[in-house]
C-alpha cells in the first residue's frame, strides 16, 4: 500500500523560531523559500565580486538617497525570507 506524503510549508515566523530554539545555528547557510528550507550554496569568487562591484556602483549612485542592505535577511511574503547568513 502506497503512502502519500505531503509537504507542510513553514511561515517565517516559524522559521525564525526555529533558529531561536537552537534546531538552525547561526552557521547554517540556509534560507526560506515559500514555506521550505532551502541550503545556501557557497558563495565563489565571481559571485563576491560582482556583490562587491554592484555594491559599490549603487553606493556611488544612490548612497544619500537610499538605505543599501547587501546581502541580508529580508521577508518577502509570510513564507519567503531570502537571506545571507
Amino acid at each position: 500500500m502506497a503512502t502519500l506524503m505531503t509537504r507542510r510549508r513553514f511561515t517565517v515566523a516559524e522559521f525564525e523560531r526555529m533558529a531561536a530554539a537552537g534546531i538552525l545555528s547561526e552557521d547554517d547557510r540556509v534560507e526560506l523559500i515559500d514555506g521550505e528550507v532551502v541550503t545556501l550554496a557557497p558563495i565563489g569568487r565571481r559571485h563576491a565580486a560582482c556583490v562587491d562591484c554592484l555594491t559599490q556602483s549603487f553606493l556611488w549612485r544612490l548612497g544619500e538617497v537610499v538605505s543599501i542592505r547587501v546581502q541580508g535577511p529580508i521577508q518577502l511574503e509570510e513564507h519567503s525570507e531570502p537571506r545571507r547568513t
